[in-house]
């Protein structure tokens, strides 16, 4: 019998619909309470469960008495302690090495550089570091933390008066910094296994910090025959080249575009992209990212990967929190437009907080990338055109 142990953080996961074969042996331990549970042989709802060891410990002591044959979770920030356990108990998968290498932004250059061209980066431990990088590099530059994802904590410094106000932060230990790169943004999204191949690019509409300074921000499909597409591929490989990778892997890729025509690694993670990016996949190639991704994971069969070439083409764009109490509107008017979304849990007057947050969100269908990107542009001003401001009084959105 195969016994599954699954860290969860996805509030949506159906896992008995995702690995049915498997249900009676998984043994979930989630961040998010989950429906469907019933028939797990062992689940728990673990508030901030991604924060704290007992997921680690209570594997390790199930461990004891019955013998895991696969660890799977759905969360990059879980993907180290994850990788430990296995290691540990002997389960086959991502190795520790190879987790941090995806997870250290500084140990991925590190790694990366050896095969692909990176921005210029530094460690920082101090900020006599900070300011001999830029001595050495000039403004703009970009200081992030490490292990930190979705655009969160990231500042971009462009001269001596943003370092000053920078300096007044609270500093923190697990800081970097890397040269500012002009140029479009493309997301690479893939599973990959022996016998089994998808890949897909993407675009974003918008660089991906502009949401931090208000900007709405989406992003929209090349399709596959697309020679940048096909350029962004075989740098995927490329970069994947110079990793420790597991014989089973999703991979979400950021690559910048510069005007030069240089392709630049921003940062590539170990895990299904986020987002809107699996509604887009699905949408497009009738595909899940990460149902397709577990069960590879866990020895299980999976439909081909789809060959022929897309009927259509997809993108979203999200209007971001407006930091003032606004209602968002009605579904828009537009028959090209797939999927509507409002998010219901957005207290009023929120403000942005990372590069997934919204108040609002469209899906759009085209017939190609450049049609795509002309409904996107035309649902943004149509929502932005139809915010109504509402009470302060009121709940987050109805």
């Amino acid at each position: 019998m195969a016994n599954v142990a699954v860290i969860n953080y996805g509030p949506l996961n159906d896992y008995a619909a995702m690995l049915p074969e498997l249900v009676d042996g998984l043994h979930v331990l989630s961040h998010n309470d989950l429906a469907n549970t019933a028939d797990f042989a062992l689940y728990e709802y673990v508030p901030d469960c991604e924060f704290v060891p007992y997921p680690e410990l209570k594997i390790r002591q199930l461990a004891r008495e019955r013998r895991f044959t696969h660890l799977i979770t759905d969360n990059e920030y879980d993907l180290e302690r994850a990788a430990r356990i296995r290691e540990d108990l002997g389960i086959p998968g991502q190795s520790s090495a190879s987790a941090l290498s995806f997870r250290d932004k500084v140990v991925m250059k590190e790694v990366a550089q050896r095969a692909v061209a990176t921005p210029r980066f530094a460690r920082l431990q101090a900020i006599n570091d900070l300011t001999d990088f830029i001595a050495e590099n000039a403004y703009p530059v970009v200081v992030k933390p490490v292990k930190q994802g979705g655009s969160r904590d990231i500042v971009v410094l462009r001269d001596e008066n943003e370092l000053v106000e920078f300096s007044r932060r609270h500093w923190r230990d697990d800081l970097m910094v890397e040269g500012y790169v002009e140029g479009d943004i493309y997301h690479v999204d893939a599973v990959l296994a022996d016998d089994y191949r998808f890949v897909a690019s993407s675009r974003y509409l918008r660089n991906c910090l502009g949401v931090l300074s208000g900007q709405n921000n989406g992003s929209l499909q090349l399709h596959p025959q697309d020679k940048l597409a096909k350029r962004l591929e075989e740098f995927l490989d490329t970069t994947l080249g110079a990793f420790d990778t597991p014989s089973t892997g999703a991979y979400h890729l950021e690559v910048f575009h510069t005007p030069e025509d240089e392709l630049v690694l921003c940062e590539i993670a170990s895990r299904v992209g986020g987002s809107r990016i699996p509604a887009l996949t699905r949408a497009t190639y009738g595909l899940d990212l990460l149902t397709t991704w577990l069960r590879l994971s866990c020895g299980l069969p999976v439909d081909p990967p789809p060959s022929a070439p897309p009927a259509e083409l997809h993108g979203s764009v999200a209007i971001v929190p407006q930091g003032r109490p606004v209602r968002a509107p009605d579904s828009p008017p537009f028959e090209w437009v797939r999927h509507y979304q409002v998010n219901k849990q957005l207290a009023p007057g929120a403000t942005p907080q990372n590069s997934t947050s919204n108040l609002c969100f469209a899906i759009v269908r085209g017939a190609d990338t450049q049609e795509v990107e002309r409904r996107l542009l035309e649902v943004e001003d149509w929502l932005l055109a139809h915010l109504r401001e509402r009470p302060s009084h009121e709940g987050p959105n109805p």
